[in-house]
C-alpha cells in the first residue's frame, strides 16, 4: 500500500484512474456499439444472405443469449485467473470473432460466430467494471461508473447512425472490420497500461450453478424481450405467444432451482447470494432493478407510442430516442462526482424525481404531441435515469463488503440489472395489452388511450422506489473522509 500526500498527489491518483478509464474503454465502446449498430444491419443482411426472418433474428438473439451466459461466469474467471488476464483473452476473443463474423458465407455462419462474439463482450463489459472499481475503491467508485455510463448511454444514439453511415458507404461487412482497428489499439493499451493484479489458484468453479443459471439467465431475458420486439398490434400477439412464454419459464424455473444450489452451497456459489444479507446491497440492488425496469419498459413503449400513435417510422420513432441516451451520457460526466462527494441518497432520489418529471408528459399520449416539450422529457428522463444508475451501482462498491467481493458484486448487479430490464419490457407490454383490450385488435393498433395507461402505470411505479430510496445512506465515510481531510489520499496499487 503507498500513500500519496498533498492535493498534488490526490491529481495525479485521478489522473491514473483516467488512463486507466480511457484504456477501459476502448474495449468497451466497440462491444457496446457493436450491439446497437447490428439494429440497422438487418434488412441488409437478410437480403445478401436469403435468410428467413425466424433465422435472421437470431444475429441479434444470438448475441443477447451469449451475452447473458456470460456474466455469471466472470466474477469466477476474474477471481481464479486476474481481472488482467480476463480483459486481454475476452478482448482478443472479441477481436477474432469480429474477423470470423465479417468473412461470414451464410447466415447460419454468422449466427455462430455472433455466439463467440457474445461471449467474449459479455466478458468485457464485467471485466471492464471490475478493472475499474478495484482501481478506483469506494470512495471514488462513482467517477469509475460515469466512465462506463458515458459510452453506454450514447451508443444507442450513435450506433444505429454510425451503423447506417458504414453500410450505405461500404457494406455491413464493414460493421465488423471496421472494429478491428479500434480493437488492436485497445489490446496494446491494456497490455502495456493495464496494472497486475491477484488472482487466486484455488478457486474452483461451481459447475452445477454455471449450468443452471447460465441457461436460465440467458433463456429468461430472451423469453422476456421477445415482448419488445414486436410492433404494431403485433404486441399483442407476442405476449400471449407459448414459445415466448414457454422459454421465459424455463429460464424462470433453471433460475429458481440455481437460488435453491446456491443457497445450500453457500460457499463458492457461481453468484454469492450472501452479498444480499448486507442491508445497503440489498437496497442498492432492489433500486437497480427498478432502474432497469423503468428504463426498457419506457424504451419500449416510447417508440411504440411514436409509430401508433402519431404516425411514424420505427427509424423516425427511434430517432427521437436521442434526446434520452444525450441526457444520460451529459449527467454522466458530473454525476459520478456528486455521488463520491455527497452520498447516494440525494443523488438517487433527485434521479428519481427526474425520472419521473421526465415521464409524465407522455401520459397524455396526444396524437400530436409538442416536440420539443417531448425532447426536453427525454432529456431529462436521461438525466435522471444517470443521476439513479451510477450512484446505485456505486453504492453497492460502497456497502463496506470487502474488494475480494468486488467480482461478485459486479456479476450480481449486471444479473438484477438485466433481470429488471427484461421484466420491465414485459410488463410494459402486458400492462399495454390490459388496458387496450379489444380495441387494439378491432383498430389494428394500439389506442392512444391505452399508451396513456401504460404511461401512468409506468410513472406510477416509480413511487415505491423513491420511497425505497430514502434508506440509502448520504454520505459515505470514504466520502466524508476525503471532504474533511482532502490532503490525504490512500492508493493500494497492488489491487488496482
Amino acid at each position: 500500500m503507498a500513500t500519496e500526500a498533498t492535493t498534488g498527489g490526490r491529481q495525479r491518483v485521478d489522473a491514473a484512474l483516467i488512463r486507466l478509464g480511457v484504456v477501459v474503454l476502448l474495449g468497451v465502446i466497440v462491444s457496446v456499439m457493436d450491439g446497437t449498430m447490428m439494429v440497422v444491419a438487418i434488412d441488409a443482411i437478410s437480403r445478401e444472405f436469403a435468410a428467413s426472418a425466424s433465422t435472421i433474428q437470431w444475429i441479434t438473439g444470438a448475441y443477447l443469449l451469449a451475452n447473458c451466459a456470460a456474466i455469471p461466469a466472470s466474477g469466477h474467471l476474474v477471481n481464479r485467473f486476474s481481472a488482467r488476464t480476463v480483459w486481454l483473452t475476452s478482448l482478443l476473443a472479441f477481436l477474432v470473432s469480429s474477423v470470423l463474423c465479417g468473412v461470414a458465407w451464410s447466415a447460419l455462419s454468422l449466427v455462430a460466430f455472433r455466439v463467440l462474439q457474445g461471449l467474449a463482450g459479455g466478458l468485457v463489459g464485467m471485466a471492464a467494471t471490475i478493472v475499474l472499481t478495484r482501481a478506483a475503491g469506494p470512495e471514488r467508485a462513482g467517477r469509475a461508473f460515469s466512465l462506463i455510463a458515458v459510452p453506454t448511454s450514447l451508443a444507442p444514439v450513435l450506433g444505429p447512425i454510425v451503423g447506417g453511415a458504414v453500410i450505405d458507404v461500404v457494406g455491413w461487412r464493414w460493421l465488423f472490420h471496421g472494429q478491428v482497428p479500434l480493437l488492436a489499439v485497445a489490446l496494446a493499451a491494456a497490455w502495456y497500461l493495464l496494472p497486475q493484479d491477484p488472482r487466486d489458484r484455488q478457486a474452483r468453479m461451481d459447475w452445477a450453478g454455471l449450468l443452471l443459471v447460465a441457461p436460465g439467465l440467458s433463456a429468461l431475458v430472451y423469453g422476456l424481450s421477445e415482448i419488445s420486439h414486436a410492433d404494431g398490434a403485433g404486441v399483442l400477439d407476442v405476449v400471449t405467444d407459448p414459445a415466448a412464454g414457454g422459454v421465459a419459464a424455463v429460464g424462470a424455473l433453471l433460475t429458481i432451482v440455481f437460488v435453491w444450489h446456491a443457497l445450500r452451497r453457500r460457499d463458492n456459489a457461481i453468484i454469492d447470494l450472501r452479498l444480499f444479507a448486507n442491508r445497503n446491497f440489498s437496497i442498492g440492488s432492489s433500486l437497480l432493478f427498478v432502474v432497469g425496469f423503468v428504463l426498457y419498459g419506457l424504451l419500449f413503449l416510447v417508440p411504440l407510442y411514436y409509430q401508433q400513435v402519431v404516425g411514424l417510422s420505427a427509424t423516425a420513432a427511434g430517432a427521437l430516442l436521442a434526446p434520452q441516451g444525450a441526457g444520460m451520457g451529459f449527467a454522466a460526466i458530473f454525476v459520478g462526482s456528486l455521488n463520491d462527494r455527497f452520498g447516494p441518497r440525494p443523488v438517487v432520489l433527485a434521479g428519481l424525481t427526474l425520472t419521473m418529471v421526465g415521464t409524465i408528459a407522455f401520459t397524455q399520449a396526444d396524437p400530436e404531441p409538442n416536440g420539443v416539450l417531448m425532447a426536453i422529457s427525454l432529456g431529462l428522463r436521461g438525466i435522471g435515469l444517470a443521476a439513479t444508475s451510477i450512484p446505485l451501482s456505486a453504492a453497492l462498491y460502497q456497502s463496506g463488503l470487502p474488494k475480494a467481493a468486488y467480482p461478485h458484486i459486479a456479476t450480481s448487479s449486471a444479473v438484477v440489472m438485466r433481470l429488471g430490464g427484461a421484466v420491465g419490457s414485459a410488463a410494459a407490454a402486458v400492462i399495454l395489452l390490459l388496458a387496450s383490450g379489444d380495441a387494439a385488435r378491432t383498430a389494428g393498433a394500439v389506442p392512444a388511450e391505452g399508451f396513456a395507461t401504460a404511461f401512468w402505470w409506468m410513472t406510477g411505479l416509480l413511487v415505491a422506489p423513491l420511497a425505497i430510496a430514502l434508506f440509502l445512506p448520504g454520505r459515505t465515510r470514504a466520502a466524508e473522509g476525503t471532504a474533511t481531510n482532502p490532503e490525504v489520499t490512500t492508493v493500494e496499487r497492488g489491487t488496482a
